[in-house]
């Protein structure tokens, strides 16, 4: 199997799990945040806060490790290290990646925490 079929899968696979732990924190989430309106209690008003920053941590990370990578890939690029298309798509797949890579994390980190699932891997 090609190094690009192989991170496409990869890729396809993390944005699969994203999506599954994105739904899993909307549902344990949705219940305090409709509460708030009607019984406002310090915990979900943290909650609230705590979600909106880590989505603004998320996208400065993000943003950060896309310039990186995308500084790598130019560097790679001007020494001759892109010969094929093969290269790249993959030089801009680990720009991609690597922009995604905090949103997934955190939303995985959250279904962990508002659902205790365990950790595994």
């Amino acid at each position: 199997m090609s190094r690009l079929r192989k991170r496409t899968m990869l890729i396809a696979a993390s944005a699969m799990q994203a999506g599954i732990d994105s739904a899993v924190t909307i549902a344990a989430r949705t219940p305090a945040l409709l509460s708030q309106g009607f019984n406002p209690t310090s915990e979900s008003a943290r909650e609230s806060r705590r979600m909106v920053q880590e989505k603004v941590d998320a996208v400065y990370e993000g943003a950060l490790a896309a310039q990186m990578a995308w500084a790598s890939f130019l560097l790679k690029a001007s020494f001759g290290g892109i010969r094929n298309a093969s290269d790249l798509s993959l030089g801009l797949a680990n720009v991609a990646e690597a922009a995604i890579r905090p949103a997934r994390r955190k939303v995985r980190a959250n279904a962990r925490r508002l659902t205790g699932l365990p950790k595994i891997g």
